[in-house]
């Protein structure tokens, strides 16, 4: 791995034998390593000098790898400090859970030495890319921003522009008031069109630039917002032959989140389920779901589902499923703008999908510090 950097690597470990062990090897190896017995010193110490790389037990007391990865996910200055869990827990279901949270990799002991510097080595290259990919996105941005003005505002600005000089153009006399409010309504929609795409492209531009959340952070019911987001599309979901459902395994659905964030996530989702349907669609089911340490806020629909090798592209600015073939207007932003605020609150945007069945996309935030056991 080439950085002009040492990396610092923390390890929480409570076996003091394995924690020696696993130090020798990382300092041999030229890693500046911190050490720590228990997830309670481990936070103390992130809190005082952040680490590039956390190599964690899950069975400790006072506090466990779980416990301290939801502590971490909580806190705007160690959010994005990835974690590899080393643990004797072997089962599949428990690499799973490890693998949906959001653990860069989860290695059984006794491990190798030569097998945990490859995990630590892939972990930390992946990081510098996504870094340097960080920093090239707003240029990238800008580029794309300057294509998409080429197609998806044009159609739009036409409607505004042809109506308008329509009107202008003709006669008083020629004008009746059918004409006018057809000529009115088309440039409504040309106008709302063109403003919906712009709140995108500055929304993105804004969160791409963010490595932590504004100041707004506080308790959103999560239970609640989807509530008053399935009224607000009830009207536009029931047009389309769509119902919505809402439920929630657990009773404490609050998150620390920005709101206007989440409400524009959950939003984007919604839309696309509306959008994305078949003749047959009749569901858009929306349900707070939970894991260890994380809630999740999920849209499930039996809309067309999205092709397996089309998944992870979604997920960037400007894509769009068979783009090429599409006819209405989009500039393909709404998965970016859910992926950026699952990242931004040190979440995750989850998406299961089959062709012709439908798809499901849940939203993971990290649940407050204090309410994980109480769910």
């Amino acid at each position: 791995m080439n950085s002009g950097r040492t990396k610092t690597i923390l390890v929480v470990e409570d076996n003091q034998a394995m924690n020696s062990a696993i130090c020798d090897i990382l300092e041999m190896s030229d890693f500046h390593v911190l050490t720590a017995s228990d997830g309670v010193e481990g936070l103390d110490i992130m809190q005082q000098q952040r680490p590039d790389l956390v190599l964690c037990d899950i069975m400790m007391p006072r506090m466990d790898g779980y416990a301290l990865l939801q502590h971490t996910r909580s806190d705007e200055q160690l959010r994005t400090v990835p974690f590899i869990f080393l643990t004797a827990r072997s089962s599949a279901q428990d690499r799973r859970q490890a693998k949906r949270i959001g653990i860069e990799d989860y290695l059984i002991k006794p491990v190798d030495s030569q097998d945990l510097l490859l995990a630590i080595s892939n972990v930390l290259r992946r990081e510098e890319y996504a870094i340097s990919q960080a920093e090239k996105q707003v240029d990238r941005l800008r580029s794309e921003i300057v294509s998409a003005l080429q197609h998806e505002f044009r159609t739009p600005l036409t409607f505004i522009l042809g109506y308008a000089e329509l009107l202008a153009e003709s006669p008083p006399e020629s004008v009746d008031i059918e004409t006018l409010r057809s000529s009115a309504a088309a440039i409504l929609e040309g106008g709302r069109r063109l403003q919906d795409m712009i709140e995108k492209f500055l929304l993105l531009a804004d969160m791409q630039h963010r490595q932590e959340l504004p100041d707004s952070v506080t308790a959103v019911d999560t239970l609640v917002l989807l509530a008053e987001l399935a009224q607000h599309f009830d009207s536009e979901a029931r047009k389309a032959g769509l119902n919505f459902s809402l439920t929630s395994e657990m009773d404490h659905t609050s998150i620390l989140a920005e709101p206007a964030y989440v409400r524009i996530a959950i939003e984007r989702l919604i839309e696309n389920a509306i959008y994305y349907r078949r003749e047959k669609s009749s569901r858009i089911d929306l349900s707070v779901v939970a894991i260890e340490g994380y809630l999740g806020l999920q849209v499930a629909d039996d809309g067309r589902g999205i092709p397996a090798q089309e998944l992870a592209a979604l997920r960037n600015p400007f894509a769009q499923i068979d783009r090429g073939n599409r006819v209405a207007p989009g500039a393909g932003l709404g998965l970016a703008l859910v992926n950026t605020v699952a990242r931004l609150h040190g979440g995750y945007l989850q998406i299961e999908s089959e062709v012709g069945q439908g798809s499901a996309f849940t939203l993971w935030l990290p649940r407050p510090i204090g309410d994980v056991q109480n769910g």
